[in-house]
């Protein structure tokens, strides 16, 4: 099977060379890249060539677009289409001409809008607010200007008599391709032409080997609309970074040629940009952002044989541990593939078929690369990448086998991430600031210009580049304060409100009564120091500590740990404490799944070197107490938000790393009208599901939680959903919603007002104050709610965050539902008031808290306890 799976791959790359050929008749010569915008499978088994690679294009449009034969009936006057579209009586229909005007145009274009825009942004009267100062901004974004006489336009393609294969057509159809100007995408049945045809059937005649005619008849069908032009724009700028020699690495761009590199380490990294073309309120625009990839100058086999020397027992168990879902480059093509196993049963001198004829990989990469493998007994690496078959939606499995010696690991390793000095090392050339950004910005459309292959490719499709970054306009929201138990303060400049918290009386205090403090023999001093900062330094914002319950166990053993929390874990007990020697990620989870759904307690694990350094001791202490009232049902601070009956929720997802297991939802909403109380829970999801089919059981328990608290259910319910992508927006928005819809109306009996905010934070929006000094970071509260916002969609972004090295990253928010009818001043603002009133942190934090809370849940749960917790601990922050 493995060498099958091989030999696919080696009938691919002949078959790329014959492609080659056969494109070569034609006068397209464009240098193209690979053009698989959408996924990462950057080489998934397609059997065509680079020259065909944009070709490939429509048939990925044409679903997106919902192509028809009955689409574009506006433009065209086509009485007698229908036999044509039947390929009967062909050469007796007479060409009509096309006239397509101005004003037809801006009709489908403004028609097509309306199909596609939600009734729910379609009924907005403005999604801009008007509150905080303005101020001048610009951002990582480049217009791209459109030339009025080229666009994109659609043809079907008919071939008399029919021919199935898709290369064969392309062959036929690119000895015509100077007749049309040669710049085309074309899928076998679809074509896209930058330019209009001047008859509405254009018909060629292509010779056959046999002398035979075939004809094949050009059809036009519309001109498509710039949001559905979207994706071709991606993929031009897909073949610009292809031309200009960089690597890609998913859905980013790196160039090779100046790598940084850390010697010690033996680690790359490798400059790059990130790219996508959109249409924003402000126009069509490309977000260009400054991206990073690390790479190992070790390869693989080097990884492997270093495990096989520590471990020569257990070997193939532990390579598979350090190896399997590691990305790796093969540098012989620049290509990335995913370890999905490691076959020890193979090796280069295994065979497999190509052409009807065996071949060893050793022999294969000698012919084909000039490539002389070392050692002949190494491992074969497996990759599996999914191909979609021929003409159906459904993938199939592609097997790959690779060579250790020849592959190299990327990203950053667990190994890697625990080098803090490392970390530290990489971060001078991964931590960006907001001019050098903007240097980088300067620099992708200098690269751009400089190459006479990127321009012919802008030039053919009509599009051009401003050459400078866009300024736009953003405004500062008002200072907020912070209320404590009997004080109100401040955040300041940075949104920082640290050095207030520990001198000022906490808003809802929980004594600490009796509690239980687990730790073994060796770390008695660290212990007994703890107990003494826990009683001392806690009093200054009103916590009473009692002496602990003192448990010393013999060695760190889980079961030892776990032994001892069942055995004096009483009724009594309002919170647990146990300090580890070490950090071990297993004995971690027993014990949290001990105390969160077996034995429900709130608990606090510790590592005792956190607790070692005197100097410190007091304040690291300090955080700890706070985090222990918390747990208990404690609020340290709230923030003035002037809403009354409004419930205000957070939904977050948390996927296993490993792709393996179920997925954990978290649901998290206020009880409180402070919003400094919160309910939580979580439930468990079928194997990586996104879309939250539990929402409507936790919303219930969370309306029934609000109305115990306050003996009335809300007015209405404002929900704050983490993790969802573009892609998932509408099915969020047709799914979800619903199901909250449904929820209210079961549990009320009558539909409550729902706002739904989706907030993304991995965006590759920047945007920088411009001063005297050049650019720097926004201050927190910036929002920007124009000109780069969507053009149909009703978002905003917010830096609601200070940084002290690098560039500030903004928060995306999107509205898809407003039930209520605030105003975008409100949403706004509340957006920002919530980034306060995340407990673990004294300033802002990216998210809004009831996402972040939702986010340390199910991190918890689908990490370490992976079953449900106990109801007992919902009304308490018990995860952080």
């Amino acid at each position: 099977m493995t060498a099958s799976g091989r030999g696919k791959l080696l009938h691919l790359e002949e078959d790329v060379k014959s492609a080659l050929v056969e494109s070569s008749s034609g006068s397209d010569k464009t240098k193209d890249s690979g053009l698989g915008t959408r996924t990462t499978l950057i080489e998934k088994r397609r059997r065509v060539g680079r020259g065909k690679l944009l070709d490939e294009l429509p048939s990925v449009c044409s679903k997106l677009s919902n192509i028809s034969v009955g689409h574009g009936r506006g433009l065209i006057n086509e009485p007698t289409e229908v036999s044509l579209v039947d390929g009967r009586g062909a050469r007796s229909v007479i060409a009509q001409k096309i006239d397509v005007s101005k004003e037809e145009t801006t009709k489908v274009f403004t028609t097509k809008q309306s199909e596609n825009t939600s009734n729910f942004f379609a009924s907005l009267k403005t999604t801009q607010g008007t509150k905080g100062i303005p101020v001048k901004l610009a951002c990582n974004y480049i217009r791209i200007n459109s030339d009025p006489n080229k666009g994109v336009f659609v043809y079907e393609v008919r071939f008399s008599p029919n021919i199935d294969s898709t290369s064969l057509r392309r062959q036929y159809l690119n000895e015509h391709s100077t007749k049309f100007g040669g710049t085309k995408t074309f899928d076998g049945v679809t074509l896209y032409l930058p330019i209009l045809l001047k008859d509405s059937l254009t018909t060629y005649i292509s010779k056959v080997n046999d002398g035979s005619n075939i004809e094949i008849r050009i059809l036009f069908k519309r001109r498509e609309t710039l949001k559905d032009c979207i994706h071709l724009y991606n993929v031009l700028f897909d073949r610009i970074m292809k031309t200009l020699n960089y690597v890609r690495f998913d859905r980013k761009q790196f160039d090779p040629t100046s790598p940084k590199v850390i010697p010690q380490q033996k680690l790359e990294v490798w400059p790059g940009y990130v790219t996508a073309v959109d249409e924003y309120q402000g126009g069509l625009l490309l977000c260009c952002d400054v991206s990073h990839r690390l790479l190992c100058q070790k390869t693989v086999y080097e990884t492997l044989f270093e495990i096989y020397k520590s471990n020569p027992n257990t070997v193939q168990e532990m390579a598979k541990k350090a190896l399997l879902g590691s990305v790796i480059i093969t540098r012989y093509n620049n290509k990335t593939y995913r370890i999905d196993d490691i076959c020890f049963d193979k090796s280069p001198l295994s065979t497999f078929t190509i052409k009807g004829s065996a071949l060893n990989f050793f022999d294969y990469y000698k012919e084909n690369y000039n490539i002389t493998i070392k050692d002949k007994n190494q491992p074969l690496l497996i990759c599996i990448k999914k191909q979609r078959k021929s003409q159906s939606p459904q993938t199939e499995d592609l097997v790959l086998c690779l060579i250790p010696e020849l592959c190299y690991l990327t990203g950053l390793r667990d190994d890697i991430r625990s080098d803090h000095k490392l970390m530290r090392e990489i971060a001078t050339f991964t931590r960006v600031t907001p001019n050098q950004r903007v240097e980088a910005l300067k620099k992708f459309y200098t690269n751009i210009r400089n190459s006479p292959e990127s321009c012919k490719i802008l030039s053919e499709w009509g599009l051009s580049l401003v050459p400078s970054y866009e300024e736009i306009y953003g405004r500062q929201l008002e200072e907020e304060k912070i209320c404590f138990a009997h004080n109100m303060v401040g955040v300041g400049h940075n949104a920082d409100f640290g050095k207030h918290v520990a001198t000022n009386e906490l808003l809802e205090v929980f004594p600490i009564h009796n509690w239980l403090l687990i730790h073994c023999k060796n770390d008695s001093k660290v212990a007994a120091s703890f107990c003494e900062h826990m009683q001392r330094n806690t009093r200054s914002f009103g916590l009473t500590v009692h002496p602990a319950k003192i448990v010393v166990i013999s060695n760190d053993r889980i079961d030892t740990y776990v032994n001892a929390l069942r055995q004096n874990i009483t009724k009594e007990t309002q919170i647990v404490v146990c300090i580890c020697t070490t950090s071990r990620d297993d004995r971690y989870a027993a014990i949290k799944k001990t105390c969160c759904a077996e034995i429900p307690v709130p608990s606090q694990v510790i590592n005792s070197r956190t607790l070692q350094n005197e100097t410190k001791n007091r304040s690291i202490v300090q955080k700890i107490a706070l985090q222990m009232n918390c747990k208990l049902g404690g609020s340290l601070w709230s923030i003035k938000i002037p809403f009354k009956n409004v419930m205000i929720c957070g939904v977050d997802v948390y996927h296993d790393a490993a792709q393996k297991g179920n997925s954990v939802a978290a649901f998290v909403a206020s009880l409180n009208q402070k919003y400094s109380r919160w309910y939580s829970k979580a439930v468990i999801q079928s194997k990586r599901e996104e879309i939250l089919s539990g929402l409507c059981s936790c919303l219930i328990s969370a309306l029934k939680e609000y109305e115990s608290e306050n003996s009335h259910f809300p007015d209405s319910v404002i929900i704050y959903r983490d993790g969802v992508g573009d892609g998932q927006l509408q099915v969020c928005e047709n799914y979800e919603i619903p199901q909250l819809e449904e929820a209210c109306r079961k549990m009320l009996n009558y539909v409550i007002k729902i706002t739904f905010i989706v907030v993304q934070k991995r965006i590759n929006t920047r945007f920088f104050a411009m001063s005297r000094n050049g650019f720097e970071n926004p201050d927190p509260g910036t929002i920007v709610d124009k000109t780069i916002t969507r053009a149909r969609l009703y978002d905003f972004f917010l830096v609601s965050q200070a940084v002290r090295q690098g560039s500030v990253s903004p928060t995306h928010y999107i509205v898809l539902r407003d039930d209520a009818q605030y105003s975008p001043d409100i949403i706004q603002r509340l957006s920002y008031k919530l980034c306060f009133l995340y407990y673990n942190w004294p300033g802002t934090i990216r998210n809004p808290a009831c996402c972040q809370y939702a986010h340390k849940m199910a991190y918890l749960v689908g990490q370490s306890i992976k079953r449900a917790t106990s109801e007992d601990l919902a009304k308490k922050l018990f995860y952080l």
